[in-house]
């Protein structure tokens, strides 16, 4: 007896363009969920990175602010104590301004040593990522 198999049906040209058309959709999605995501990890990272940034200048504004009291009253005192030592009148305050000649260039030298840090490193990583993934993805078309 012979068995009644219908013949294999082919799809056709509308249903292989309407499969093509749906990976194509879902390839789009996928790139724009991941790129809406991408934004958003960086959108956090930049609200953090501001958040310490005005912690950092805060601090350093009342530092400053206080330093510079202290430093003040230090001079006053050291043109104090150095006017029984130097005779004439402009010595000691010469000798406190070379000084602070001095600090100063050090303080330069030392504030131009330091390396900036990143704005957003995770989202730089990601990116990164990203462009070896489209790197492979392309050699692999390439290849075949």
């Amino acid at each position: 007896m012979a068995e009644n198999n219908p013949p294999e049906k082919t799809a056709t040209l509308r249903e292989q363009g309407g499969a093509v058309l749906g990976g194509v959709r879902e390839t789009v999605l996928q790139a724009t969920r991941h790129a809406e995501a991408l934004v958003e990890l960086f959108q956090t990272e930049l609200n953090e990175y501001g958040r310490r940034q005005v912690r950092r200048l805060m601090a350093a504004v009342v530092g400053v602010a206080l330093l510079l009291c202290a430093y003040l009253m230090l001079c006053i005192f050291a043109v104090l104590v150095l006017m029984p030592v130097l005779k004439p009148v402009w010595a000691p305050v010469l000798a406190v301004v070379i000084f602070n000649a001095l600090a100063g260039l050090v303080a330069l030298l030392i504030s131009k040593s330091g390396k900036a840090a990143g704005v957003a490193p995770e989202t730089v990583k990601e990116l990164k990522n990203d462009l070896e993934c489209v790197k492979l993805y392309l050699k692999g078309k390439e290849n075949s």
